[in-house]
């Protein structure tokens, strides 16, 4: 997948390759929903719109399913300018958040609904639909009714009917939205093993960025119109360039800091009373004067000991056992920082004076 102006060689388009060509829309509300994005996403793969309520993410999906037209750009699928045509023009299908089932018809009945609008004869399309239904593990459901099913039952149901019209591209808008935690796991680990075996090309929008992290090839990262940053789970969440995708993904404390000198490919550090070195490049390109450092909860470790360096000194303010580990908020030279310790089994002590220490290479440069 390429964004906005790289200028790379790429393969030529194939059916499922989806092309975003400076893509602008605009309601007329003052403030354009999407700001000239561009991205290119390859066939067989599968991206998410990853951002908060607002950024854009479901206005995308909707122009690429043909729901809303562009006010300008370009969209191209399979290499071919499809920006103005309906949805019923392109060969795009869109598994709602919903579900969108119709409450009267059977689980057959449901899946064929599609092919019997495209005038398909009936045992044509019941035989490409009991496809689907043995792919989506439905058979013996056939005759049922969606109030008949379980939530996960009725997600398979609408991924079952958006398959059988063998789309260039599969849409899916937040389509594990209405499932429990646990189901939600069960099922988008379905969804990718699905898409995997097919070789389907997939844009899925949502705003749970562990869900996100499971099911993608690559994530786009939406704020306020525009694409933020775009790379594979690892690269956002290990090493993301700006303080925002920092902070979505995976919570890190955005922190001031002071860049006091670079040479030889590493950047002196001064964040609060913790002094270290890291790699210049980590991240934003490291340049002497005011810079912002990220750490992830994760990295930190307590200790009683302010000879570990580097290290924060810290005040415990408050702190939860939450199962899979403890939940710390302290304050320290910085500011407040969140620390999550994976390996502790009991919350410590509040108003205990401690020391944070991390490893230098985990911190990243942002902007």
């Amino acid at each position: 997948m390429t964004a906005n102006n790289e200028k790379i060689a790429l393969p030529p388009a194939t059916k499922g390759t989806l092309e975003f060509i400076n893509v602008i829309k605009d309601y007329g509300t003052g403030e354009p929903a999407v700001k000239g994005v561009s991205f290119r996403v390859e066939d067989g793969d599968l991206v998410t719109m990853l951002g908060p309520s607002g950024c854009g993410k479901t206005t995308i999906l909707r122009m690429i399913a043909g729901l809303e037209l562009p006010t300008g750009g370009q969209i191209l699928l399979g290499g071919k300018d499809v920006t103005s045509q309906s949805a019923a023009q392109r060969n795009v299908s869109l598994v709602f958040q919903s579900y969108a089932l119709f409450p009267h018809m059977s689980v057959m009945e449901n899946v064929c609904y599609g092919l019997t609008v495209q005038k398909m004869k009936k045992p044509d399309a019941e035989a490409r639909a009991n496809e689907a239904i043995k792919l989506l593990g439905l058979t013996g459901f056939e005759r049922r009714l969606p109030s008949e099913l379980s939530g996960g039952q009725q997600q398979r149901v609408a991924i079952a009917r958006a398959l059988v019209l063998e789309p260039a591209v599969l849409l899916f808008d937040e389509p594990l939205s209405n499932l429990d935690t646990k189901l939600r796991r069960h099922v988008r680990e379905e969804i990718r093993e699905l898409q995997q075996r097919l070789k389907l090309t997939c844009v899925y929008v949502t705003h749970d960025r562990e869900e996100a992290m499971a099911v993608s090839d690559q994530i786009i990262v939406m704020g306020k119109g525009v694409i933020t940053e775009m790379g594979t789970p690892g690269q956002l969440f290990f090493a993301p360039r700006t303080s925002f995708v920092a902070d979505f993904l995976s919570e890190a404390n955005v922190l001031p800091a002071t860049v006091t000198a670079v040479a030889n490919g590493r950047a002196s550090i001064e964040l609060g009373d913790a002094r270290f070195e890291m790699a210049a490049d980590a991240g934003a390109a490291a340049a002497v004067g005011a810079a912002t450092v990220a750490l992830r909860p994760d990295v930190f470790t307590i200790t009683k000991d302010a000879a570990v360096q580097p290290s924060l000194s810290a005040v415990i303010r408050k702190s939860s056992f939450i199962g899979k580990g403890v939940e710390v908020v302290a304050d320290t030279s910085v500011g407040e920082l969140f620390v999550f310790l994976p390996h502790e089994k009991l919350a410590l002590p509040v108003g205990e004076e401690v020391h944070l220490a991390f490893p230098p290479d985990e911190a990243r440069l942002t902007v």
